[in-house]
């Protein structure tokens, strides 16, 4: 800034001071007031200051010592040359600034580092709560997993339960049926010996009357072999129906304890295994006689298996109960092996209750998945066990 231009705005700051008429100045222009332009310059510094604490973090990273006691220095030496005019004039010089251009700088340089601190907490807290929100998710994830396998299981054991319903109601159906068809049997066999005595009895009986008796004696001969062969029928439907168990309720009392100590089983490690089988044979009389291997997916008895089988009806005493526990392993789909396993205990239940003697007793039932029998060869869980359950004493 030139003096004359300095001198001009120190004269016009002179005359808006005393309010005297434009004309006595002798010049028309309006200029800016010094102490506005220093306040001007005194602004742009302190930007410039900001600007490179902002950008850089540090004011010693941006200005030496040297840069600003110079900056300074140039303040202090326009501060006293517009006061040395002002005073030329009359005027009062103007006051410096209460806090030095350092002191601003360093209290700026704290304010930037406390932004940054705050920024870094700030960074702190998101991150804490992306991490709270990730594992919330992971919680619900798992909760919605589980609700879903909660949901399955309860469908599976809902179908179990109306099946089981279905099948207690059969049971019960055959077994009116069966009450039906022996007392109509009773009543035929009645009649038919009746009709007997009748002929032994009679005498001097026409030729008509003898061929009326005898044609309702064929009848009745024919209607007691349909009905003994329903009734053979009906038995043998009732003893499938009790041959397989599909829930516990259906179970034999005697086998009752050994099915909920089996179940307990699945994962345990091999000690525990041997333990709770020596166990079940001191604690329920209960004994595995035989193991019956089945091919993947099959269920079909091999011409061995069948030997197998028969021998053990002669080796097992009347009114001891053959309990056959049927598996699958773990390959393939759950429900499908839940059959399957099924099916395999009742093929080998069936084939026992064939050829028994009428007091030895066979029941069937299963345990589905497992990999209690091997856990690296999923092939050698594909099997039934036939347990010897004695009759207690």
């Amino acid at each position: 800034m030139s003096d004359d231009k300095l001198h001009q705005d120190t004269h016009e700051d002179h005359e808006t001071d005393h309010r005297e008429p434009e004309n006595s100045s002798g010049s028309g222009k309006n200029n800016m007031p010094p102490a506005v332009a220093l306040a001007f310059v005194i602004i742009a510094l302190l930007g410039v200051l900001i600007v490179m604490v902002l950008r850089n973090g540090s004011l010693a990273s941006s200005f030496g010592s040297s840069d600003v006691s110079s900056l300074q220095s140039e303040v202090d030496a326009r501060r006293a040359d517009l006061n040395r005019q002002r005073i030329a004039l009359g005027l009062s010089p103007l006051e410096g600034s209460a806090e030095p251009i350092g002191d601003i700088a360093n209290r700026l340089k704290k304010d930037a580092d406390a932004l940054v601190s705050l920024a870094s907490r700030f960074q702190e807290m998101l991150a804490e709560k992306d991490t709270e929100l990730s594992a919330r998710s992971a919680e619900l994830l798992n909760s919605e997993r589980l609700r879903k396998s909660l949901f399955d299981e309860n469908s599976r054991l809902q179908g179990q339960l109306n099946q089981a319903l279905v099948s207690g109601s059969d049971a019960d159906r055959l077994r009116a049926d069966l009450a039906s068809l022996r007392s109509q049997r009773d009543a035929l066999a009645a009649e038919l010996d009746a009709a007997r005595e009748k002929l032994k009895s009679a005498s001097g009986i026409s030729s008509e009357d003898y061929a009326d008796l005898q044609r309702r004696l064929d009848e009745a001969m024919r209607a007691k072999e349909f009905f003994e062969s329903r009734v053979k029928e009906l038995e043998g439907d009732l003893s499938n129906a009790r041959l397989f168990a599909r829930s516990e309720d259906e179970l034999l009392p005697a086998a009752v304890e050994l099915f909920r100590e089996l179940r307990l089983l699945e994962n345990k490690p091999d000690s525990d295994l041997t333990s709770a089988y020596s166990r079940f044979g001191i604690d329920l009389g209960a004994s595995v006689l035989q193991t019956v291997t089945f091919a993947t997916g099959s269920y079909d008895l091999t011409t061995e298996n069948q030997q197998l089988i028969r021998q053990l009806v002669e080796q097992l005493p009347d009114g001891d109960l053959l309990f056959v526990v049927g598996y699958a392993s773990r390959t393939g789909n759950p429900e499908s092996n839940q059959t399957l396993s099924s099916n395999r205990a009742t093929a080998v239940a069936e084939f026992y209750s064939q050829n028994k003697r009428p007091e030895q007793l066979a029941q069937a039932v299963y345990l589905g998945q497992t990999a209690r029998f091997s856990s690296r060869v999923p092939e050698r869980n594909q099997l039934c066990e036939i347990w010897r359950i004695r009759r207690k004493q």
